[in-house]
């Protein structure tokens, strides 16, 4: 991040490289025709460069300036959710109005009352659109009475069109209209969309099909990227998914769950608004006093976060310095051990040999059986 003067510059590129890419074909939502993965590829294709864009010339979109410096993560935070106002611009416009002839013709008033509206997402109001607005048409977009300020008060109507590719006004309205869909009726699948709202600003095809007909195979795939994994944590998540497929009685969901518990997850670790996040695979260990010899012979990797204590022997609901229903007792190599549940293995060895040693600490844990 050396070479940024501000926290949203390698944010807006994380932005960029968020963007899952768009199959050829996929399971697409009813009423789409056969060619829309191909014109949203070219609006994947075109928000990717307004987030490079973003990070460039930041003051040009109205973000918020942190000084990489600052060690204040709210502040960091505050300026990431920022970034967000360029799709809730593109959203707010095509819901107020309606598409023709590739042409939008957008009600000003209801626009500018739903930049001021608070809606469901994390960017809030949208100030500043104007600037916003501009750049779309220094990329070669077309608003008519628009000229770099706020709509005049008494404007009724103006229209936005994109002439280098005229099908991209179509493509942006149908699908803040497929991300509604499923924000407003989620369908059932068998990966989480509690997240949908962030995909929605990363232009994850995903919302423009049919959820349910995804492999969750490719979820994993797609998060990996999506998450904007490092290479090895990828691979090691997909790993541990496909190792996952040997066990009965799990279910994954983007959470590894035994008897509708969480047992596993890989997920983000550390202030990710301020740089790169870490990765750590979460475990839910309590039993490994029973199978303390199997500890002993676990790679380093794995031992050194099970060497650590963590228990700071609060008295959080109650507890005392006998007893915590949250604090985990083990044996390591001999040596006592206490941890709270809380805060309790984190693993971050993400090589691929450790695969199946995580999946036989879980088999000792939960008494998984193989399929």
């Amino acid at each position: 991040m050396s070479n940024f003067q501000y926290y949203c510059q390698p944010q807006a590129e994380a932005f960029a490289r968020a963007i899952v890419p768009v199959p050829k074909s996929y399971p697409l939502s009813d009423g789409l025709s056969a060619d829309f993965p191909a014109h949203f590829s070219n609006l994947c294709a075109f928000a990717k460069s307004i987030y490079l864009d973003m990070a460039k010339q930041p003051e040009a979109y109205g973000l918020m300036l942190v000084d990489i410096t600052s060690q204040d993560h709210n502040l960091a935070r505050d300026g990431y959710r920022t970034i967000h106002r360029f799709a809730e611009t593109l959203r707010r416009l095509m819901g107020c109005g309606q598409v023709e002839n590739h042409r939008l013709t957008a009600d000003a008033a209801a626009f500018g009352k739903a930049l001021r509206t608070p809606g469901p997402m994390v960017a809030g109001t949208v100030p500043k659109a104007e600037l916003i607005l501009s750049r779309l048409v220094d990329f070669g977009f077309v608003i008519s009475d628009f000229t770099g300020k706020p709509f005049a008060k008494k404007l009724e109507t103006f229209t936005v069109e994109y002439p280098d590719d005229p099908d991209m006004i179509d493509t942006i309205k149908t699908y803040c209209q497929c991300w509604e869909s499923i924000r407003d009726n989620r369908p059932q699948t068998e990966y989480s969309l509690h997240d949908a709202h962030h995909r929605f600003y990363r232009f994850d095809y995903k919302l423009t099909s049919n959820p349910a007909a995804i492999p969750v195979r490719q979820w994993v795939v797609d998060d990996g990227i999506y998450l904007d994994c490092p290479p090895d944590v990828q691979a090691f998540s997909l790993a541990f998914y496909d190792a996952s497929l040997h066990y009965q009685g799990l279910q994954f969901n983007g959470e590894y769950l035994h008897k509708k518990t969480r047992a596993a997850r890989i997920c983000p670790a550390g202030y990710t608004a301020m740089g790169n996040p870490g990765f750590v695979l979460h475990m839910r260990l309590r039993k490994m006093d029973q199978y303390a010899e199997e500890l002993a012979a676990l790679p380093e990797g794995i031992k050194k976060v099970l060497s650590k204590d963590c228990c700071n022997f609060c008295d959080f609901q109650g507890a005392t310095p006998e007893h915590c229903k949250y604090r985990v007792h083990w044996t390591l190599d001999g040596q006592p051990h206490v941890g709270c549940a809380h805060a309790c293995f984190y693993f971050d060895d993400f090589s691929l040999a450790n695969v199946p040693h995580y999946w036989r600490l879980l088999e000792l844990e939960y008494g998984l059986k193989r399929t």
